[in-house]
């Protein structure tokens, strides 16, 4: 589960990083911006930067979100945020992707800052594919840069993508299935991994209990259909969602036994001299 949450209030960084049960946290440096308001990106970028100095993220994956080569063209978040980090910083999430061209680019830079900081370890991307033309692109990007591991759907900018405003966005639309798929198959082209869209039907505390609960039943619903087309965890916007999206794609006990036997069937075949 992907935990996504403004850089722009820190006090909800903190909280997503110290009391969520997500396994990625991505403090976001592009939705939460109001475009042109330059202080806050300034704030933003030292609140990404704070968190992951100050804050003991256990076993979470430390990734932020940049504003992107579309609103940020020269990534002066990243030469920001990443000198100051160091090997603090394991990863990013590069929204608005539209071809390889723009993931070999960021590679490159990612490359210059890592050396001029004496990093041995390289940053890896998480990509989202948020629009038709990326879709139709997703083998091309996944393969751009040997740091990708994860391609994400943006669907709602997908959707809008699609020129289909007559239409209202369902989590069920076979032209989302088909965006999922197309990833879910661009992902493992690699050995990356798939993931599925938010779903922003949240469980705030403005509702009421029965909607709350009607909310995350649909959150499961969504997410049980990601899974059945091979998309490996979800982004989330909501900490109340977190533990539903977990309960979805974690491996029950009897499959893991199951994926063990099979295991040792397989090596006691060869042992004795059997073939498959």
């Amino acid at each position: 589960t992907g935990l996504t949450v403004p850089a722009t209030r820190y006090e909800m960084v903190a909280r997503a990083v110290t009391a969520s049960e997500a396994s990625v946290v991505m403090p976001d440096l592009e939705d939460s911006i109001p475009r042109g308001d330059d202080g806050a990106l300034q704030r933003g970028r030292e609140h990404v930067v704070r968190s992951l100095t100050e804050l003991d993220w256990g076993r979470k994956l430390r990734f932020f979100r940049p504003r992107g080569l579309d609103l940020d063209p020269a990534l002066e978040d990243l030469a920001y945020v990443l000198p100051r980090v160091g090997s603090r910083l394991e990863g990013i999430v590069l929204p608005k992707v539209e071809d390889p061209e723009e993931v070999k680019l960021v590679d490159e830079a990612l490359g210059a800052l890592e050396r001029e900081a004496g990093l041995a370890e390289p940053v890896r991307l998480s990509i989202l594919i948020e629009s038709a033309a990326a879709e139709e692109a997703a083998f091309e990007i996944a393969a751009a840069s040997p740091r990708v591991v994860s391609l994400v759907l943006g669907a709602f900018d997908y959707w809008s993508s699609l020129g289909m405003g007559l239409v209202p966005y369902r989590y069920d639309h076979p032209l989302v299935d088909g965006a999922r798929s197309r990833i879910t198959k661009a992902a493992a082209s690699v050995g990356a991994l798939a993931i599925a869209e938010m779903s922003t039907n949240y469980p705030t505390k403005d509702k009421s209990p029965e909607e709350r609960a009607a909310a995350l039943s649909e959150l499961a619903r969504d997410a049980e259909r990601a899974r059945e087309l091979g998309m490996r965890g979800k982004w989330v916007g909501h900490p109340g969602q977190v533990a539903t999206v977990a309960e979805v794609f974690r491996p029950d006990a009897e499959a893991i036994a199951r994926a063990e036997r099979r295991v040792r069937g397989f090596r006691d075949a060869e042992q004795r001299g059997l073939g498959a």
